[in-house]
């Protein structure tokens, strides 16, 4: 028996292995397989069309191809920000929260095998009137490029040849696009990246090489402000040193306001801005974009607006 002695020294390394295996495949990121069972949960608890968000944010791509654009659609996916979604749903791995929602109100949570899902409900959600970016379609919208008072109509067609760009290549160019000339140059919906290569859905206007770039709505209704952001894609513009872009917005023919941005390094790619609309306020009337720059080759800009 005394050669069985040490036979003791077998339990703590038994339970050590148990240990560390635990720690192991718990920290582990799910399998594409746990990913698709998670849907039918999400499906339950999408109840108001709910931002769905993954934290850590590098797992958001295995969650969209196995969700697919009816959970996570890209209108969502590459949204302006969460200010104005009233309600969320994080998907979390590993322990890990989605910091853009720290200060969100926690309505339900559950476990479904190696997730922790949270829902959760905007303190304060901004309310949109109208979208910019969803609202550019012919009928409501009309494109014009040049020098005041010449301008020249850009006509919309929805047969252009779709290009996504590749590395290193331009923003994607979408096939519905109101064309200015060239082919970089048109007014129509991309996405652009900004500084942590966050995706962001918005409207493609390059300033003209002469002139302003005029993008004009029709019958838009009003609540009391303008909100929005311009950007330039960071990682083609963000060593640039050249003149700024900007966008002067009219309402009823008055200026409200006027964007500057900047490429320069440093600068915050995907920059915030809003005006408020004063008298015009809680009305119906035409807005105005109108885009230009002194340094207006090959730059990467879009924008997106909203009424709240």
């Amino acid at each position: 028996m005394r050669g069985l002695g040490w036979l003791w020294l077998g339990v703590p390394v038994v339970g050590l292995v148990e240990l560390l295996g635990h720690l192991y495949f718990a920290g582990r990121a799910p399998r594409e397989a746990e990913w698709r069972e998670l849907r039918p949960v999400i499906e339950r608890l999408r109840q108001q069309d709910e931002l769905v968000i993954v934290a850590p944010y590098w797992a958001e791509p295995l969650a969209r191809q196995a969700l697919g654009d009816g959970l996570m659609p890209v209108a969502q996916v590459a949204r302006p920000d969460e200010s104005a979604f009233p309600r969320a749903i994080e998907v979390s791995v590993m322990g890990q929260r989605a910091p853009e929602l720290r200060d969100w109100a926690e309505v339900a949570v559950e476990r479904a095998g190696r997730f922790r899902l949270r829902v959760l409900q905007n303190p304060a959600p901004a309310s949109v009137g109208f979208d910019f970016v969803s609202g550019l379609r012919p009928g409501r919208v009309a494109v014009q490029h040049g020098e005041f008072p010449r301008l020249e109509d850009c006509p919309f067609r929805g047969d252009y040849a779709p290009d996504a760009g590749g590395l290193h290549g331009s923003l994607a160019f979408p096939a519905e696009r109101f064309g200015c000339g060239g082919p970089d140059q048109f007014v129509g919906i991309t996405i652009v990246e900004d500084d942590r290569y966050r995706p962001h859905r918005c409207i493609w206007a390059p300033p003209p090489v002469r002139g302003a770039r005029v993008i004009r709505y029709r019958d838009v209704p009003l609540a009391t402000r303008i909100h929005g952001h311009t950007a330039t894609s960071w990682f083609l513009m963000r060593d640039r040193e050249t003149a700024p872009i900007e966008v002067t917005i009219r309402v009823g023919g008055d200026v409200v306001g006027t964007v500057t941005h900047y490429d320069a390094r440093g600068w915050t790619s995907w920059h915030p801005f809003e005006f408020e609309l004063g008298a015009h306020a809680n009305r119906t009337s035409d807005v105005v974009f109108e885009v230009e720059s002194d340094d207006p080759e090959n730059r990467q800009f879009c924008f997106e607006a909203d009424t709240r």
